[in-house]
């Protein structure tokens, strides 16, 4: 038996941590080589109580506590507190115990096992000490959803002191940080427990102590602090951001509205056509009904023309209401090519009556876009209502707009709207999409700026060139795919 315990003994001694035992009533009986090579002291020195003497004074309560209260529950411990190194300096000392049995199930005591961390406890201080610099929100999160630590931006952001944040759940300041299913006044939210990375932001709504809530753009990722996995979150105040956004949005349905204004006269026109078919057939019904013998299949033939001139107003209505529609951005996949022929199909009477032609051509590879069909067909009214003022008073053979549709690459759409008018002066071309510049004498200029807006919020670009014969065409690009 003694010589079975020489054997596990100097193997302790060969272990690369620092191993101590204690028996039944909570003294030391064992220090390993490593211990008393730390510390710089005789196993003689450490027994008992001996070793607490290297304990840092301001460590000693609370270590002897967790180690009592561990010790009489006979329950696995783990602390950290700074014991003397032989050279005099202090250490940071990660500290485990478990208790012991024998076969039978006997408390026998405790063995431990104690490695330096002081490396990592002062990496962990100039973490600490670079996140109160920076001029985010910064959150540690544990795995439990509750505050570790907050910067001192987070006091600033969210109006607490930052003893009033830590043990509290982070969702009391992002409702939907960890993914809670709460509901939240946004329509386009994406929790941040679906993305992996800091670089892979999601616009969420926060609270402030005061209950007022704010728009934020939040990230997350996973670390090791403290020994323990927990989640880093960046949390940045998108207020001005997001009112800015709400006054575009606001600006281009008022852009929108101006636009069925300048078309009201032509739409008025192009509905009055099936409302007056549809009147027309319906008095030749009644007509038919009164006969004797009945024509059923005359009455048949009517009432068909009736549903057909129905669904045709419809369609008009139903345009006109989708392009007048105001709220959020709904993102969807696109068929360009669909989404163009509504837009000229909009204008098919205005063009007609200011003797303009149109031609749509679209390669036959498909491509599919991810955006907002409304703002997208708001560019393309735009753009073709400017290409038809540029051709206003030209011969009647110039007056024509050639509309493309072509996969300038796998990833990328381009789109092109060709007139035949008299071209962009030369230092107009370069100032055309600035708000207010605009070469007509009636108009806000307000159209081409915000649709440049539009097109680089779907990822894209929108330019203009003068063509090498007559008129100039407009550009615009769209990612292929969910690259939007």
């Amino acid at each position: 038996m003694r010589e079975s315990e020489t054997r596990f003994r100097t193997m302790l001694d060969a272990a690369p941590v620092m191993i101590w035992m204690s028996d039944t009533d909570r003294l030391c009986t064992f220090f390993n080589k490593r211990w008393l090579d730390f510390t710089g002291r005789t196993l003689e020195q450490e027994m008992g109580n001996g070793w607490s003497e290297g304990v840092h004074p301001d460590d000693f309560e609370r270590c002897l506590s967790v180690y009592v209260s561990s010790f009489d529950a006979r329950k696995d411990f783990t602390m950290e507190y700074r014991l003397r190194r032989r050279d005099g300096v202090y250490r940071w000392i990660l500290d485990t115990g478990v208790p012991q049995e024998d076969v039978d199930g006997t408390f026998l005591g405790y063995v431990g096992s104690c490695v330096d961390i002081s490396d990592r406890r002062q990496a962990e201080e100039k973490f600490r000490s670079a996140l109160e610099f920076l001029p985010v929100a910064i959150l540690m999160v544990d795995q439990h959803g509750r505050i570790v630590l907050a910067n001192e931006q987070t006091e600033k952001l969210f109006g607490y002191q930052r003893d009033e944040l830590i043990a509290q759940p982070a969702t009391m300041l992002v409702p939907q940080l960890l993914g809670d299913s709460g509901a939240m006044p946004q329509s386009e939210t994406l929790r941040i427990a679906h993305a992996s990375t800091v670089g892979a932001p999601c616009d969420l709504f926060a609270r402030r102590k005061d209950g007022t809530e704010f728009p934020v753009e939040a990230g997350h990722k996973t670390v090791r602090f403290e020994d323990d996995e927990t989640v880093l979150a960046v949390i940045i105040d998108k207020t001005e951001r997001y009112e800015l956004y709400q006054n575009r949005q606001q600006l281009a349905h008022l852009t929108r509205v101006s636009m069925m204004a300048q078309l009201a006269v032509s739409l008025a026109h192009e509905l009055n056509q099936p409302l007056t078919s549809i009147l027309g057939n319906t008095q030749a019904a009644q007509r038919f009904m009164a006969t004797d013998p009945l024509d059923l299949a005359e009455v048949l033939e009517i009432l068909k023309d009736i549903v057909q001139e129905t669904n045709r107003a419809s369609e008009i209505i139903r345009r006109i209401r989708t392009f007048l529609k105001k709220g959020e951005r709904e993102i969807a996949p696109l068929d360009p090519v669909a989404v163009i022929r509504d837009a000229v199909q909009l204008l098919q009477f205005d063009a007609i009556a200011r003797g303009m032609r149109m031609s749509v051509h679209y390669d036959a590879t498909p491509a599919t876009v991810h955006g907002d069909k409304v703002q997208l067909q708001q560019v393309m009214l735009n753009l073709l209502l400017n290409a038809f003022d540029a051709m206003d008073g030209r011969p009647a053979s110039d007056r024509m707009v050639a509309v493309s549709i072509t996969l300038q690459s796998p990833q990328v759409v381009r789109v092109a709207v060709r007139d035949r008018g008299a071209g962009l002066p030369g230092d107009l071309l370069a100032l055309i999409f600035n708000p207010f510049v605009t070469s007509k004498s009636q108009g806000l200029g307000l159209g081409l700026s915000i649709s440049r807006t539009i097109i680089e919020m779907h990822g894209g670009r929108l330019w203009a060139e003068n063509n090498t014969d007559q008129g100039a065409t407009f550009y615009f690009t769209l990612p292929v795919g969910d690259a939007a």
